[in-house]
C-alpha cells in the first residue's frame, strides 16, 4: 500500500536538464576502474565494483516522460550514485562521459541528464563531463501530468 501511495502522490519537481549532442572527451587521470554494463527492463545499468564494494552505479533510461514537455525524446542518464569513500576522484563524470560516448556513437542525436537543482556536487560532475544546460523545470507532477510548471531554456 505504501508503494502505491508513493506512486500516486503529487510530487514537487525542481530540476535542471542537461544534454550532450556532440561528444566532448573527458579523461580523468588514473581511471583504472572496469565499468560493467547490464540490461534491466527499459534501462541499462553501469556499475563499478571494487573489493565487493559498489563503487558507482549509473542508469541509462530508454526514455523519460519529462522530455515530452520539450517535444524531445531520447536516452536519459540518471539515478547515479558513488560510494562516499570514492567521491572526489572524478568517477561520476568519467562514467557519464563514457555512457554519452557509447550512446552518441549509435547515431543517437542527444543524451540527457535530469538532476535536482539542489544537487550541486552532481551538477559539477555533469558539467565537468561535458554536458551543457538545456532547460530547467519547476512545478508539480502527478503520475504523468505536469502542472503549475515553469520552464526555462538556456
Amino acid at each position: 500500500m505504501k508503494k502505491l501511495i508513493k506512486i500516486i502522490q503529487v510530487r514537487h519537481i525542481d530540476v535542471i536538464i542537461y544534454k550532450m549532442d556532440h561528444y566532448i572527451e573527458f579523461n580523468a587521470l588514473d581511471f583504472s576502474y572496469k565499468i560493467e554494463k547490464n540490461r534491466k527492463k527499459n534501462k541499462w545499468c553501469y556499475t563499478i565494483k571494487e573489493n565487493n564494494i559498489l563503487v558507482h552505479t549509473s542508469y541509462l533510461f530508454d526514455k523519460v516522460f519529462l522530455l515530452k514537455l520539450f517535444k524531445k525524446k531520447g536516452p536519459v542518464i540518471g539515478d547515479c550514485y558513488t560510494d562516499k569513500q570514492y567521491r572526489g576522484q572524478s568517477i561520476y563524470p568519467q562514467v557519464i562521459n563514457k555512457i554519452a560516448l557509447e550512446t552518441l556513437n549509435k547515431a543517437i542525436e542527444e543524451v540527457f541528464i535530469v538532476v535536482n537543482r539542489e544537487n550541486i556536487s552532481s551538477i559539477k560532475g555533469i558539467e565537468k563531463a561535458g554536458f551543457s544546460k538545456f532547460a530547467a523545470v519547476k512545478g508539480k507532477r502527478w503520475l504523468w501530468f505536469y502542472f503549475k510548471k515553469q520552464i526555462i531554456f538556456f
